[in-house]
């Protein structure tokens, strides 16, 4: 199968400025998401949280906040209405079955209430304030507080369905930002822009208290959002990123916390008041306890005696999102107590609230993951892509054909050659009030049909080379598509049929239109019939009966809910292949059936008894045979045969019951259903995080089956890959108990021929017993196998259906194209959070302070940045101290200087010493590292050395070359040997050349005290040579001198040690000896001095001890006298020394260098002499090697 993978769809979706929960009392909760463009989606929380619908906004449009409204009261007005309690009740009970109302608001300075069903304003009245920043209604739900730019509150009625400004409260000189009635309706809680908490009462409309926040900095502290709890606690967060508990009797500070690092903007409670949730541009959500007596409080705190000593605390913290948080609704009167939040980065994230916060959050996806904004052209390979009120197209690349033989060696996932990449061929905006509702496009690509609240368009589509050509097809839809009693002609949902002659539109009224466009270029269109069983209500029925303009069949009258009427839209559709059939789902719950050509109708039974837990399809779509599938908000899957007219008997077996766990139990609901037409047996769903393949034929398997192709792969390879190891070892241990059983063997048939029959019949009887015994002890491996799958969730014994792949993520759409190929869209969140603004990051200062500022900041300069706390600016300026310490920066008289410092002295001593002791000990491991590699080198010199010796002597049986001579030193342990140049002594390796005995190269001493160990013989260059004359001895093996890097290793090895020009002999001569590793006392050594011109004898100086050579030498070398340095080392007889050459001090040559009449800083090291010094030869009668030294700053 080939799988398109696209990701250049360019959605961007809007931020969330609201987040609302229904009021308890709706029989079936709601959760309000307003999105800034103004765009309202309506959310499911029954269970799972379920995309339902959205309500589109006006384009280019602002919503700021939101407030939902469900009267379950009478009025005072209202009860003097009804003479007896039992027309009350009944009034009552009407107002409880209604829907409940949502408002609307924002910086356009309007309130809209929506029709919830119809999708479009319902009424709409003025502000009178200007921007609408807040908006709340009472508890009993027939008042609505706004705040508004102007400094007002402005209340308004909202009582039987109205929407009545009532009256204005005192002004302030500041916007209103925030809202809170208290849980008796007698008092207002409002922050705003001014830095103050107001209490106002309603019966008067005039302020009873007023509570001040401090400022940081100039500007005024902003109280973005207000609380009031259950026990009059009113809370509020502000801009300094403090939440504040307020006493509501004596309006004073309870706790103060500093709960984020930037603005507080939105809070949110339970209903017992226990607990509150704050966030804001600091993108951490945070968690409020209240405990009592120590012990979290509960329903019955206020009996217990500990009540009033409860106190507030940081519960918890956790980073649901990468950007501001706008919104947290937090509802208790479910099931499940959901923690929604949302915000800039446009993802709707939900959590339980009482494990909070260690329970995982899920995150929606960031576009509408129902009723998808995509539609695919199957044949013309096209995606069409809807946001706000654009259009976008583009056409499929393509990729090379491959062999049958190749497509069945390739691996999952592998990628294939594209010759002919996407091309973006169309971007339209249109002309319309409000964002769009739905778009659609026909199989082959010429036609798209797109609606907003306002009615439906179709536009043709002509494809040449240069590009595509769009036109507005006039004449659609035709007027009768509807009725005229119809007031609502929007589309939510259409489809154009396979063959393109008919488009079928479902309106936001609940009809199921027809419409015949095969003479669409000639303008011409005709509704052919027109289904209204979504329309169930009596007045609607009898309504649609009346009409005689075009063929309609109307619905069934039903006893349905008022407040099920008034939310009902038409959610879902599908066209069957072969164009007999179209199925459309509501947001009730209703799906039914209904003929295109015909006048076929069927509504499906419920999907799950209406007492129960509410289940509804989240998608349709057709399979082979004009079978329908139904997925659910549940996760369940059902089958309906659409000629048979009842459930298939897989989908009564297996629809509701016998769903795997790990399927039914996902977070995110199936979002479409794809069919191959290579496999008309199986079904593939796709949801936000996964795609599934489901054979119809085949039984669910297991409840807790393993699902996920990938996750079961590697479950089944990690589990054969330990049953093979365990039968190795029992194999390699079966094969040690036969060598064992062998051996016995062998002994009881020796022991048997000395013994009598019968005992021999008898031990061999019992030897073949154990051995049987050990052959019966193999197990069944495959059948080990099989039993650990099986406890890993795998039974291999029944086939896989469900399988799963999880590897696409963000999807939008998938969909088949051909047979065994398949598009899938993602829109990656990577790519949407790139065209999303910056985050909030925090710094600690933002005025470009760098190093150089900060070391000289003082208590004036803190106060300049803003921190007038004394304590802070103490704070600061010591860790400001302590970080010149640590830093080596100077105290100078102006430096702040602690008063503790006296406890703290040795605080950056200690540090400086542990810096340098750690570089120190870096430099040594360094040098050793150094000469391991070294010596390393040289061993495998003399291994391979050796083995050729080896090869000569013992393999080829030949003599060993002849040796070279050398020279013994009679005062030490020293070994002088020749050696050739190094190109004769490749040559003789490799036999091309002979050794010449008579030919003496230069000389290499060689200390045994360095030697790795008899008889082999270290060349190192800066050890001991004899004084004396050197006596010349034959010997009869040829020694190679190992280590012919010696020299150069042992310059690279210098490094520099610290000597001034002041010093004298005393000092100079131990750290000679030091450096060239001569561990012996220097005071059997003398350092002499040898100077002469240029063609003149040399004469020789003996230095004393209290003399400074590095002065005499700087006037010898003035005086053109080219002086030299020479160490000797004292012996018995006094008149003779021992001399070697000691190299160069600094950088300088044989040359010469100049002299540092410095401190003791200067730096001098040791270096090997160029060749003019080192090829120096040692004069008649002396051994010795002289060589420069000098000396460099």
């Amino acid at each position: 199968m080939q799988v398109h993978r696209c990701r250049f769809t360019d959605f961007v979706p809007q931020a969330i400025n609201a987040i609302e929960y229904a009021p308890a009392t709706v029989r079936r909760p709601y959760v309000a998401v307003g999105r800034a463009n103004g765009d309202i989606e309506i959310w499911s929380a029954k269970g799972n949280l379920v995309y339902e619908k959205t309500i589109p906004g006006v384009v280019n449009g602002s919503l700021e906040t939101l407030a939902w409204a469900h009267q379950t009261k009478l009025t005072k007005d209202d009860l003097e209405l009804f003479d007896t309690e039992k027309e009350r009740e009944k009034a009552t009970r009407r107002l409880t079955e209604r829907a409940p109302r949502l408002f609307s608001a924002g910086l356009n300075a309007v309130i809209v209430e929506w029709d919830l069903a119809k999708l479009v304003p319902k009424a709409a009245v003025d502000s009178y304030g200007g921007a609408v920043w807040c908006m709340s209604t009472n508890h009993a739900q027939t008042q609505l507080a706004v705040g508004t730019e102007d400094g007002h509150i402005r209340l308004f009625d909202i009582t039987d369905d109205k929407l009545v400004y009532q009256r204005c409260f005192d002004k302030i000189k500041a916007r209103i930002l925030s809202v809170a009635w208290s849980h008796d309706d007698q008092t207002i809680v409002t922050g705003s822009a001014d830095g103050a908490v107001r209490v106002w009462n309603t019966d008067t409309g005039r302020m009873a208290a007023r509570m001040t926040l401090p400022r940081e900095g100039r500007d005024p502290t902003l109280v973005w959002a207000v609380t009031v709890l259950p026990s009059g606690t009113i809370v509020s967060g502000d801009s300094r990123g403090h939440v504040i508990f307020w006493d509501h009797v004596m309006h004073v500070v309870q706790q103060d916390f500093r709960a984020l690092g930037a603005d507080v903007l939105c809070l949110g409670a339970d209903a017992d008041g226990h607990t509150v949730f704050a966030s804001g541009v600091d993108p951490k959500v945070t968690q409020f306890k209240l405990f009592a007596g120590g012990k979290p409080a509960s329903g019955d705190t206020k009996k217990k005696a500990g009540f009033r000593n409860k106190k507030w605390q940081l519960a918890g913290i956790r980073r649901y999102h990468t950007h501001d948080v706008r919104a947290i609704a937090v509802s208790s009167h479910l099931d499940r107590d959901l923690l929604i939040t949302g915000g800039v980065d446009t993802q709707v994230t939900s959590c339980e609230s009482r494990p909070f916060p260690n329970e995982n959050p899920y995150r929606q996806p960031c576009f509408p993951p129902l009723n998808g904004v995509v539609s695919v052209a199957t044949e013309g390979k096209l995606i069409l892509q809807r946001q706000a009120n654009v259009l976008k197209l583009w056409s499929l690349g393509k990729a090379e054909p491959i062999s049958q033989v190749l497509n069945g060696q390739m691996e999952s996932g592998q990628g294939l050659q594209v010759y002919e990449r996407q091309r973006d061929l169309l971007q339209m905006e249109l002309k319309t009030k409000t964002n769009l509702l739905c778009s659609t496009i026909s199989s082959s690509g010429r036609l798209v049909a797109a609606s907003d609240v306002e009615g439906p368009k179709l536009f043709s589509l002509a494809h040449s080379e240069s590009g595509v050509q769009v036109r507005r097809v006039r004449g659609f839809p035709p007027e009768n598509f509807v009725p005229e009693y119809s007031e609502s002609r929007g589309a939510t949902q259409m489809r154009f049929t396979s063959d393109e002659t008919k488009i079928v539109i479902a309106t936001v009224d609940g009809f199921v239109s027809i419409v015949d466009i095969s003479e669409w270029q000639q303008g011409v269109f005709t509704t052919v019939r027109r289904h209204c069983q979504h329309r169930n209500t009596k007045d609607e029925v009898e309504a649609d009966a009346g009409c005689s303009d075009v063929l309609t069949h109307p619905g069934e009258a039903k006893n349905i809910l008022a407040a099920v009427a008034d939310m009902r839209t038409i959610t879902s559709m599908a066209v069957s292949s072969s164009g007999k059939f179209v199925a459309t789902s509501d947001s009730a719950g209703y799906v039914a059936v209904v003929g295109i050509d015909n006048k076929g109708a069927t509504v499906l039974p419920p999907l799950a008894p209406r007492k129960q837990q509410q289940e509804w399809p989240t998608s349709l779509e057709f399979v082979t045979g004009d079978q329908l599938v139904l997925p659910t908000n549940l996760n369940h899957v059902f089958v309906w045969d659409a000629v048979k007219r009842s459930f298939t008997k897989w989908s009564r077996a297996f629809g509701a019951t016998n769903i795997p766990r790990t399927y039914s139990r996902m977070m995110s609901c199936v979002a479409g259903v794809a069919v191959n037409p290579a496999e008309p047996d199986c079904i593939y769903t796709f949801a936000t995080n996964h795609i599934t393949r489901i054979d119809l034929t085949l039984a669910p398997g297991s409840q807790s089956a393993v699902l996920n192709i990938h996750k079961r792969k590697q479950i089944e390879q990690d589990i054969i890959a330990k049953v093979v190891e365990e039968k190795e070892r029992e194999t390699s241990e079966r094969l040690s108990e036969q060598s064992q059983y062998k051996r016995k063997r062998k002994q009881s048939v020796s022991e048997s021929a000395r013994m009598d029959v019968d005992d021999a019949a008898s031990d061999v009887a019992s030897v073949v017993s154990e051995a049987a015994s050990v052959r019966s002890q193999g197990k069944d491996w495959e059948g080990t196998i099989v039993a650990r799958l099986r406890e890993a969730g795998i039974n291999v014994a029944e086939p896989h259906n469900f399988r799963m792949t999880e590897r696409y993520q963000n999807l939008m759409h998938a969909s088949f194209v051909d047979a065994n190929t398949m598009v899938v869209l993602e829109r990656p969140w990577i790519d949407v959070a790139s065209a999303l603004p910056a985050a909030f990051h925090r710094h600690k200062f933002e005025n470009s302070i760098d190093g150089v500022v900060l070391i000289n900041l003082d208590h004036e300069s803190l106060k300049d940045l803003g921190i007038r706390a004394l304590g802070k600016r103490l704070l600061v300026l010591k860790s400001i101290y302590f970080l010149k310490l640590q830093h080596d920066v100077p105290i100078t008289s102006d430096s702040y200087v602690p008063r503790t410092v006296d406890a703290e002295p040795d605080y950056a001593h200690s540090s400086s010493f542990q810096r340098k002791h750690t570089r120190q000990t870096e430099e040594n491991i360094s040098r050793l590292m150094e000469d391991i590699s070294t010596l390393s080198s040289e061993v495998t010199t003399v291994r391979n050395d050796m083995q050729r010796m080896y090869r000569l002597t013992i393999l080829e049986n030949k003599p060993l070359p002849a040796p070279q001579r050398h020279m013994t030193d009679p005062f030490s342990n020293t070994v002088l040997v020749t050696r050739k140049s190094q190109g004769d002594y490749d040559q003789r390796r490799e036999g091309k050349g002979k050794s010449q005995p008579g030919h003496v190269g230069s000389t290499t001493p060689v200390s045994a005290a360095h030697s790795p160990g008899p008889g082999t013989i270290n060349g190192i260059s800066s050890l001991l040579m004899s004084g004396s004359q050197a006596v010349h001895t034959p010997v009869t093996p040829h020694i190679r001198v190992y280590g012919d890097n010696a020299l150069q290793r042992e310059n690279e090895s210098y490094k520099s040690f610290r000597i001034s020009a002041d010093d004298p002999c005393s000092i100079i001569l131990p750290q000679a000896l030091k450096k060239y590793h001569i561990n012996d006392s220097w005071q059997h050594y003398i350092l002499c001095i040898q100077f002469g011109a240029s063609g003149k004898g040399k004469v020789e100086r003996m230095l004393a001890m209290d003399e400074r050579p590095l002065h005499l030498f700087q006037q010898l070398k003035d005086a053109g006298e080219s002086p030299v340095f020479v160490l000797k080392k004292k012996t018995s007889d006094s008149s003779q020394y021992t001399s070697t050459k000691i190299g160069t001090f600094g950088a300088g040559t044989g040359s010469g260098g100049s002299v540092s009449n410095g401190s003791r800083s200067s730096l001098l090291s040791f270096e090997q002499a160029n060749a003019s010094s080192s090829s120096l030869e040692a004069p008649a009668g002396r051994s010795s090697v002289a060589g420069n030294l000098t000396t460099s700053s």
